[in-house]
């Protein structure tokens, strides 16, 4: 009896040490899996040349008298987080920019298009996305500044393959008009 006493302890003993090793393990796979995941570089995140201006008409009419708003987008930041088991890097960006409705503007709040695109770097647009920013102008004022978030927008990620490989971009979601008017301001 006393020896299936000492075997049953020295098999516990052996399952105590093996657990303590594989926690040990995990724990430095975990470790170094944070470590890589902060090394890890956030892709590159702009303005699209072109895009960062909207100026938008009331009418027909081409006139200063018929502007409705103008806004600029001044610059975006970003921050990333990778997960690594589930392939998706997770960025949120900051967009800053100021806005100032015109003579024609018939609302003191507008919703304005944006779109965010994901890229591969100077490369083809793998995803793009269109929203509408609300902004308020308070009061008397004509002008407004707003910073725009935009929270966890997946990025792949896959081994050899980083946030490097690719470019998040924002801009204003001009019409074929606003596109030609900002061409033609330049």
């Amino acid at each position: 009896m006393m020896r299936a006493t000492q075997e049953i302890f020295r098999a516990f003993k052996v399952l105590i040490v093996g657990m303590s090793v594989v926690g040990l393990l995990s724990a430095c796979t975990s470790e170094a899996q944070v470590e890589l995941e902060r090394a890890l570089p956030c892709p590159g995140v702009g303005i699209l040349g072109g895009a960062e201006n909207l100026t938008s008409f009331s009418g027909a009419g081409n006139d200063i008298t018929d502007i409705a708003l103008t806004a600029e987008l001044e610059r975006v930041v970003s921050r990333c987080e990778y997960d690594i088991d589930d392939g998706i890097i997770y960025v949120d960006l900051a967009v800053r920019g100021i806005a100032e409705i015109g003579p024609a503007a018939t609302s003191r709040e507008v919703a304005v298009p944006m779109f965010i695109a994901l890229t591969e770097i100077n490369s083809r647009v793998l995803r793009k996305d269109t929203f509408l920013l609300p902004l308020t102008f308070e009061g008397n004022q004509r002008t407004t500044s707003f910073i725009h978030t935009i929270e966890e927008t997946k990025v792949p990620y896959v081994a050899r393959i980083d946030g490097s490989a690719y470019e998040i971009l924002v801009g204003f979601q001009l019409t074929p008009e606003e596109l030609a008017y900002n061409k033609r301001d330049r």
